[in-house]
């Protein structure tokens, strides 16, 4: 297992992080390197191109922390309707476009924990139906996310929200789990009666 604190880890190597029951693998690597590999049946790398794609990322970094801002407010204002929605008649659908772009995006634009942390939350929401959606849980979510956005963490050497992130999927895990359980036990009882 590599430490994401070993300071002697190559700047590509591939860090993971074993949680007792859970397995986080992060994978590390330079534009260059993603482009040598996909490119090597071409007879090589286009090192203008790849010098003209790292120019471009660059540039574009300062939309990268707008972008992840707007989505961050967008994530918590769809939160925010929906936690105040009747609980008979909660709508999830902005909530989960609004954790599931973040999911889908905030890992190239340099955020990889909220990504993770948005993925867990799209998963929860995909899961459980609107009526036992446990609130506090989402709740804990959107504050990470805006946590990892404020604080500006952006790589899984902060040993404080890889353990965020475990916590979060082990409470969904738990949540889900349960939740087939009620699912199971409700059909038996509809089939005996």
């Amino acid at each position: 297992m590599s430490n994401p604190q070993d300071e002697n880890a190559p700047v590509d190597a591939n860090i993971e992080q074993d949680f007792g029951d859970t397995r986080v693998i992060h994978l590390g690597g330079t534009l260059r390197a993603k482009a040598a590999v996909r490119s090597a049946d071409a007879g090589g790398v286009d090192e203008m191109s790849v010098a003209a794609a790292d120019a471009a990322m660059k540039d574009l970094s300062a939309d990268f922390q707008n972008w992840m801002g707007d989505e961050v407010n967008r994530l918590i204002a769809a939160y925010e309707v929906f936690r105040d929605s009747p609980s008979d008649n909660r709508d999830v659908t902005k909530l989960f476009r609004a954790a599931h772009d973040i999911r889908g995006q905030a890992a190239v634009f340099g955020y990889p924990i909220a990504a993770e942390i948005a993925g867990s939350l799209s998963k929860l929401l995909d899961k459980i139906e609107p009526d036992y959606l446990p609130i506090q849980l989402i709740s804990h979510h959107v504050d990470a996310v805006k946590a990892i956005y404020r604080n500006n963490i952006r790589d899984y050497a902060n040993p404080v929200a890889t353990q965020i992130i475990h916590n979060l999927r082990r409470a969904i895990d738990r949540v889900v789990e349960a939740r087939q359980k009620a699912m199971m036990e409700e059909m038996r009882i509809r089939r005996s009666g």
